[in-house]
């Protein structure tokens, strides 16, 4: 059950912007507490206005006062890996450096994370990824955040036009990429007759209107009318125009910060520029959206 109450009184937060395009610290609230309905509306505004939004001080929570706060922001739906989950939390999964595979040797859990947005072979993705620091390294391990919004906007125009017709195939990862895929997910697409689905290249935020540059390269088994391997280039070439350094913020974390990104409007990936002896260990959220247009 969310924690929002009509009647709470207000805490005091502040909102503080990271860069022009991207990124804002919110300080002065405890999530452990009840949040009236005009601060969670505050907090929702502010992850669609700066794509990623980092609430500090959030240390002291259990895992269901993390469910509670992820569920401000809307429906947690299952990840569609149930590998690693907190126990008796379902919605909320484990991403472990630490963590362990099937046959016992290190997991490596996103050690092949590209830029992406969220779980595109699913119908409805999901509108937010929340991501609460159990425990970080000394430095590094940050999560990149990219605004695909402003850098589609930045693009020339006849490109522009040339992708936002664009339609992607999806599924849970790219025949071009197997050979460097999670086996046990390989195993289960293997196994799997789902047809990819379909979605746009470039999606329509449903809040603002606004167009983004939208896709999971690892799980686009190709854009209609190219093939995989030409697909994979001109992903990769989509990528760095978007992923320059004005659109992008590079987050490392303190222990209790809960980061919100905009899955509609950004792509992500993960940091492993760290001392892998040290532990870096995230739950991770995710709230149901709709279907992409």
């Amino acid at each position: 059950m969310s924690a929002v109450l009509q009647q709470a009184p207000a805490q005091t937060l502040k909102i503080t912007k990271v860069k022009d395009h991207i990124g804002a610290i919110v300080t002065g609230i405890d999530l452990a507490k009840p949040v009236d309905a005009a601060t969670q509306k505050r907090l929702y505004d502010a992850v669609v206005e700066n794509v990623v939004l980092v609430i500090r001080g959030q240390a002291h929570l259990t895992p269901a006062q993390v469910q509670a706060a992820g569920e401000l922001f809307g429906e947690l739906m299952e990840d569609q890996n149930r590998r690693y989950l907190v126990d008796g939390h379902p919605l909320i999964s484990v991403l472990d450096n630490f963590a362990k595979a099937s046959d016992g040797a290190p997991a490596k859990v996103g050690n092949n994370a590209t830029w992406h947005t969220d779980h595109t072979n699913q119908e409805r993705p999901p509108k937010f990824t929340m991501l609460y620091a159990v425990a970080v390294p000394d430095k590094g391990g940050a999560t990149s955040v990219c605004n695909s919004r402003a850098a589609y906007e930045a693009l020339p125009d006849d490109l522009r036009a040339k992708i936002t017709p664009m339609k992607t195939e999806n599924t849970l990862i790219s025949s071009a990429r197997f050979k460097i895929s999670n086996p046990d997910i390989l195993k289960e697409q293997l196994a799997s007759k789902k047809p990819p689905t379909v979605q746009p290249l470039v999606r329509t935020h449903p809040d603002t209107g606004k167009k983004a540059v939208w896709f999971h390269k690892s799980k686009t088994e190709k854009i209609i009318g190219m093939t995989p391997e030409e697909t994979q280039d001109f992903l990769q070439d989509l990528t760095d125009r978007c992923t320059q350094p004005q659109f992008c913020y590079a987050h490392e974390y303190q222990v209790g910060d809960l980061l919100i990104l905009d899955d509609r409007q950004s792509l992500h990936k993960a940091g492993f520029d760290y001392d892998h002896s040290q532990h870096r260990l995230l739950y991770r959220m995710l709230v149901r959206g709709d279907r992409p247009q």
